[in-house]
């Protein structure tokens, strides 16, 4: 008989054998050690590395259309960021919430406020690319510094709209070993169906408007680019379109994982291949996401240049680079009219 200290053990279940598989408590312990090194990086690089965008794009770059687009996103990334303070004091005491009710709701608001701000800005910067080159006459009429601003403040009360509704999803719950923890509660044990069914509601909400509506008009814009553009054009994308291309990109391997796993854990399956997954899954995807917020300044940084920026003079100019309006036609300069021309430059 195997000793219940050994890493693996047998689980014999009505089909007479299952397959072994580790120790609940071991991957618990495994996994949190991996989100607090996840969590401390997200939060020393997405603090310096969006705040450095912060100020250049605030503070020392010319405002234009674009920089409006990427200082948004740095801030929606840079709050999630620092808000990984209060993980991870969680996790290093091993989940118990020292911080009270009010920021356990506010912890889980500012997630979902970065996940949907983000995806947003990310679809209007894709949608500014592609009436740029669609109909390069209107954008050179009405593309504009205002117009920007007031979109980038409706994309935020959107975003805090579909964020609000989570204050009332996280709660703290006592333990009787005196521990508190901090979790998200979908109605009480007595309600039953009507929990499961609230739960996979806020679910399919967060996939179908933080992600599958937003990654198909993401997707058609930059289709309708690269048709728009095929021939002598395709293929000579400017060094600004590939990073946005880039950082979509990042974006959508982050978060995918996320919105897989919620879906996974809105059904009722208790089954052991089920619970595996999900305890070693889960805390991953979570992870993932979490990177998300620390890579785009990385992206600003090193896509296009062939990691050149040996420096650090060439380094901030490359940096500051990424926020040029390069990618919009030469042509918008020099000919109100021409559509032609327009098709004829690079993006």
């Amino acid at each position: 008989m195997m000793s219940c200290d050994t890493e693996f053990y047998y689980s014999w279940n009505e089909s007479w054998a299952s397959e072994p598989f580790y120790n609940s408590h071991q991957i618990q312990q495994v996994m949190k050690r991996v989100s607090m090194v996840i969590y401390s990086i997200t939060l020393v690089l997405g603090t310096t590395g969006n705040g450095l965008v912060i100020f250049h794009t605030g503070f020392r770059m010319k405002k234009t259309v674009t920089t409006i687009w990427y200082l948004n996103l740095a801030m929606a990334d840079f709050i999630f960021a620092l808000s990984l303070s209060s993980e991870i004091v969680y996790t290093a005491l091993d989940y118990h919430w020292i911080l009270g009710r009010l920021m356990c709701k506010f912890d889980a608001m500012v997630t979902f406020l970065n996940m949907f701000a983000s995806i947003f800005f990310l679809t209007a910067i894709s949608a500014d690319r592609c009436i740029s080159v669609m109909c390069p006459v209107w954008a050179l009429n009405h593309r504009n510094l205002r117009l920007a601003s007031f979109m980038a403040v409706g994309i935020w009360v959107a975003a805090l709209a579909l964020s609000l509704p989570y204050l009332s999803f996280r709660d703290t719950k006592p333990l009787p070993d005196g521990f508190v923890e901090c979790i998200y509660s979908f109605g009480s044990e007595d309600d039953g169906e009507l929990r499961t069914q609230r739960h996979f509601s806020v679910v399919m909400i967060e996939f179908t408007v933080g992600f599958l509506i937003p990654s198909a008009i993401i997707s058609a814009c930059y289709y309708a680019i690269v048709i728009k553009l095929r021939g002598s054009c395709f293929g000579h994308f400017g060094r600004s379109f590939k990073i946005i291309a880039a950082v979509v990109l990042v974006f959508f391997c982050s978060w995918f994982p996320y919105h897989l796993f919620s879906i996974l854990e809105t059904l009722e399956d208790d089954s052991l291949g089920m619970e595996k997954t999900l305890n070693i899954g889960a805390p991953l995807a979570h992870g993932l996401f979490c990177l998300n917020s620390c890579l785009n300044p990385l992206l600003y940084t090193f896509v296009g240049t062939g990691c050149k920026a040996t420096n650090n003079q060439s380094f901030l100019s490359s940096f500051k680079g990424a926020f040029s309006e390069n990618w919009v036609p030469r042509a918008f300069s020099s000919s109100r009219n021409s559509s032609s021309a327009v098709e004829s430059t690079v993006v």
